[in-house]
């Protein structure tokens, strides 16, 4: 079956790159001369999201020139959706086929002149097809990859870059920037209301106390990320035991709400239905500590300058652990986080909490 699949990504890049034709290798821009309309492919997930908000910062503030769109996913377009420096986000749902006829002939109609492959890490055959689709005549990626053929102007990869987001901020160099330079860290536009509404949610209508404040997020999309109801609890009674005036929330996906309603009433803990990723990064941003496993949740702590711990499988963390905040990644010995203890996770959501509490 994986040889089937492999020949049939071969044979559809090799059809996407006759369709290309032949491209103009090398040529680049005047960014400074006029307006270029630039799209940003990030169809994906949100934390892949979040993590790309400072190359996406960067570019679109490299000149002034610069009219920077983005083709989300339906679950990651929120993030952006208070961000000043981005001219339109377009929604793009990869699993209705049905409309990719209209997608396409949408991008086509705007006139796009530059298009960006966020792929750094793995080829992706959709991101070359929305490539296609949008007819720019600079198409841009990082090269090395598996999809040179696409690219009009290949950057080169970060080999000594060990974090995704300085992965990505190679993307930069496209726009006569250095990576090394710029200011790549993730951020995200929280209004006034939003933080509000997040210290709401922490109140839970009492007056406000000042207790240190714990969040604790179970739900993660990926299965090798999956971690069980009891290590959570002995998490939550750790921290409560060794700080008394802590204050923990648990909050949890809507399809593992069963699972949080059921940790939090044997903890203590309240817990805080979320009503999405805004909401839930507002819960994040009146937070003093995080822990979680590697999930959007996480990424939103750099986005937004909260220290957390974030449990990693095994390999992860360099890749997608804490950027430029205070945090700390457990990585399992195993290719899951069922490889982390109660124990060893305790002991560093407490030794983070005598940290921020000194």
């Amino acid at each position: 079956m994986k040889a089937l699949e492999r020949l049939f990504k071969r044979a559809t890049n090799g059809a996407i790159a006759l369709a290309m034709g032949r491209s103009e290798r090398g040529l680049r821009p005047d960014w400074r001369e006029r307006t270029y309309r630039v799209l940003f492919l990030r169809h994906d997930r949100i934390g892949d999201m979040i993590c790309s908000t400072g190359i996406l910062r960067a570019i679109a503030q490299s000149h002034p020139t610069i009219k920077l769109d983005v083709l989300a996913s339906r679950t990651n377009a929120p993030v952006l959706r208070h961000e000043p420096y981005l001219n339109e986000v377009i929604v793009f749902d990869k699993k209705a086929a049905g409309k990719f006829p209209d997608v396409f002939r949408e991008l086509r109609s705007r006139g796009y002149e530059a298009v960006i492959d966020c792929m750094v890490t793995a080829p992706s055959t959709t991101t070359l097809l929305l490539m296609l689709a949008s007819g720019a005549r600079y198409r841009i990626g990082v090269a090395d990859r598996g999809n040179d053929f696409a690219y009009t102007l290949p950057v080169p990869p970060r080999e000594h870059a060990d974090h995704i987001v300085d992965k990505l901020g190679t993307l930069v160099t496209a726009f006569g920037m250095q990576p090394t330079a710029v200011d790549l860290r993730p951020r995200v536009t929280l209004t006034t209301e939003e933080l509000k509404k997040g210290e709401r949610a922490w109140r839970g209508g009492e007056p406000p106390r000042k207790n240190l404040r714990l969040l604790v997020n179970i739900s993660a999309g990926r299965a090798h990320h999956y971690w069980p109801d009891d290590r959570f609890e002995l998490v939550i009674r750790s921290a409560a035991d060794r700080f008394r005036n802590t204050e923990v929330v648990v909050v949890s996906s809507p399809s593992d709400r069963a699972r949080a309603a059921g940790i939090a009433d044997r903890t203590g803990a309240r817990l805080v239905a979320d009503e999405g990723i805004r909401h839930a990064m507002s819960i994040v941003a009146c937070s003093d500590l995080v822990f979680t496993p590697d999930t959007s949740i996480s990424h939103a702590c750099s986005a937004l300058d909260k220290p957390v711990v974030v449990m990693h499988p095994r390999d992860f963390a360099k890749l997608w652990g804490p950027y430029q905040t205070e945090g700390r990644a457990i990585e399992s010995a195993t290719d899951s986080v069922m490889g982390i203890s109660a124990e060893d996770a305790s002991r560093a959501v407490v030794r983070m909490m005598e940290s921020l509490a000194s």
